[in-house]
């Protein structure tokens, strides 16, 4: 069985004084410097997305045309700017300390310009009832095998997800995830070859740890933690990730 995991005084004297008041303006300032609004932004002339805060030093991003919400990991970059990462770790979001934005994305690797057009509202979990998941879930199955040639199923304890609405909704936003992380991983050939040859079915999960991607014989396992959230499950990247770490290919 393999496993990834998704998955960073008082005061003395004036002499004392000085340097301590000094360190915290100094600290204050950079961390006034490469902040991020929320809102609703475009890169380049085409890619709109809107970004949140989230908990835990965190924004939510999530590309217009698109349902997936990503969880963006915000680090310290050179001269007071921000770098905001996905939790695949590929940088999606570069700030300068003067607050200019650049988006990469894999069709433009090296960047967008960033402009903010407007306000936005944090996202919400999808409000889906357990029918609604069941009936995803077999889409979902015709989907990958119609595009990628993948004869697999989706499932999860549906009776434990019958009384549970937030358990729910966490239930089916990693579903989606695990398919879409489905796709991206099988673009190439060698990554459908190992799907197809690894695989016959996908079963989300709660937990109450960390997410984590896991065989049990030829099912895979995608877990989340409804009780944290957007952060308690892995987005499509990192499941497309763990994949090619977890199946070997030939």
């Amino acid at each position: 069985m393999a496993r990834v995991i998704i998955a960073f005084a008082a005061l003395f004297a004036a002499c004392a004084f000085a340097p301590a008041y000094a360190q915290d303006f100094l600290e204050g300032k950079l961390n006034r410097l490469g902040a991020i609004s929320s809102g609703d932004y475009l890169a380049g002339d085409s890619v709109r997305f809107s970004i949140a805060g989230g908990p835990m030093d965190t924004m939510l991003l999530r590309f217009d045309g698109d349902a997936e919400v990503f969880v963006l990991y915000t680090g310290h970059a050179s001269l007071g700017g921000r770098v905001l990462k996905y939790d695949s770790g590929e940088t999606a979001l570069q700030v300068s300390g003067w607050g200019g934005m650049t988006l990469y994305t894999d069709a433009q690797p090296n960047g967008l310009p960033v402009v903010r057009t407007g306000d936005a509202f944090a996202p919400s979990p999808p409000n889906v009832s357990l029918s609604d998941m069941q009936n995803a879930a077999e889409d979902e199955a015709q989907h990958l095998a119609y595009i990628r040639g993948l004869r697999l199923s989706f499932t999860a304890d549906w009776n434990a997800l019958q009384a549970d609405a937030t358990t729910r909704a966490f239930a089916f936003d990693t579903l989606e995830n695990a398919v879409r992380g489905l796709d991206r991983y099988s673009t190439t050939p060698a990554g459908r070859e190992a799907l197809a040859h690894h695989l016959d079915g996908v079963m989300v999960e709660p937990s109450s740890g960390k997410p984590v991607l896991r065989l049990n014989a030829r099912t895979l396992v995608v877990t989340f933690n409804p009780a944290q959230g957007y952060l308690g499950r892995a987005s499509s990247r990192a499941i497309a990730r763990a994949l090619g770490a977890l199946l070997p290919r030939k």
